[in-house]
């Protein structure tokens, strides 16, 4: 019995002195850190991140993408703190992980790309991973009530329609749209506390490399039945590609919730909105005629939202036609070799199209800045 505990003791030791080594040696790699989400609940109901903070982004076991992202004085990705005294005009871009950029250097940013050519004008970002159509709409009331933001940009992800649902999506930090009737619905939020347990491993190199790096979390949640289904998934632009009558009719309806108040929302005129609609990619590089992706989810919903959006006299950017005319010119691709999100191509050809808008050259020339 002697040496059965001894054996024990000295396996344990041996393991926390690994473990130990293992973290230390962590310490000299780019670990994701993560941005560390505040609490969001009635209280505080605006999903931010810590604020005054620099942190390590990277991603896959190799880190094969890795970043410097700045978290500013407000809880936003950006590096320029935002003023709310300010009477300078401002151009709020609304949208998730794509406007969030956590993987691209921030001067190359469309957010960095538009402020450095908006001269004394303000371009803010307001963006997070996960968020959804919903959240857009929060985020713009709170640009709007704290900024005094005069002008609005929303970028159009394929996931984005999920995301806003509440019978779809439930992970926390998030407003949704919540369907009572056809005409009736409210927005329900996911609360989020980070627990201490989460507080406690953000510390540890180890522990973020096999969370964010690694993301054990769904390795663990494997389908051990995967590979022996006879059905197998598609995807569209990173997005699942079959869908039922009823998730469409849910994803419409939300389309024509979110748009028929985001003038509400943001108090302003529909001149001074635009929406940025993503391509389908990476079908895109693919000249061929492909029924199958006109099937699609994203490409049904993406025609669904520009028709929508024009029916009520918004200005719309169709990414999928600029992409194709770069792509065929230069032939450059927008997103990361292991990472859908758009890269410092797809930034630029995104921050250059959205120059070329009625609402860039409102934004650039209005009015109101001269006596």
């Amino acid at each position: 019995m002697r040496k059965i505990i001894f054996s024990i003791i000295g396996i344990f030791f041996s393991s926390l002195l690994t473990l130990l080594v293992i973290e230390i040696i962590l310490r000299f790699f780019p670990v994701n850190e993560g941005l560390r989400a505040i609490s969001v609940n009635s209280n505080s109901p605006v999903f931010k991140f810590q604020s005054n903070r620099v942190a390590q982004y990277s991603k896959n076991w190799n880190f094969d993408i890795k970043n410097k992202v700045s978290v500013n004085n407000d809880g936003f990705i950006n590096n320029l703190n935002y003023d709310n005294k300010s009477d300078s005009l401002l151009l709020s871009l609304i949208g998730d992980s794509y406007i969030e950029a956590l993987m691209v250097p921030f001067k190359q940013t469309v957010t960095s790309i538009l402020q450095q050519n908006s001269d004394d004008k303000r371009v803010y970002s307001f963006a997070a991973s996960g968020a959804g159509l919903s959240q857009h709409l929060i985020w713009a009331k709170y640009a709007k009530h704290k900024f005094n933001s005069d002008y609005f940009v929303f970028f159009i992800i394929s996931n984005d329609f999920a995301e806003s649902l509440a019978d779809y999506e439930v992970s926390p930090g998030f407003h949704r749209f919540k369907r009572k009737e056809e005409n009736k619905w409210e927005m329900e939020l996911a609360e989020y506390s980070p627990s201490l347990t989460r507080r406690v491993l953000r510390h540890s190199r180890l522990a973020m490399y096999l969370i964010t790096n690694l993301k054990v979390q769904s390795l663990l949640n494997l389908d051990l039945k995967l590979g022996r289904n006879d059905e197998r998934i598609t995807y569209v632009s990173n997005f699942r590609s079959d869908f039922n009558k009823k998730f469409w009719s849910d994803a419409t309806w939300a389309t024509k919730v979110y748009l028929d108040n985001v003038k509400n929302f943001t108090n302003v005129s529909e001149k001074n909105i635009l929406f940025v609609i993503d391509g389908i990619r990476p079908e895109l590089y693919n000249n061929k005629n492909n029924k199958e992706i006109e099937k699609s989810f994203w490409y049904l919903i993406r025609k669904f939202f520009i028709q929508e959006a024009k029916k009520r006299k918004f200005e719309v950017i169709d990414m999928q036609e600029k992409f194709i005319s770069h792509y065929k010119n230069n032939r450059e691709k927008f997103e990361f070799l292991t990472d859908s999100h758009w890269n410092q191509t797809g930034h630029k050809v995104v921050a250059d199209s959205v120059q070329e808008t009625n609402l860039w050259k409102n934004f650039r020339y209005d009015k109101n800045i001269f006596p």
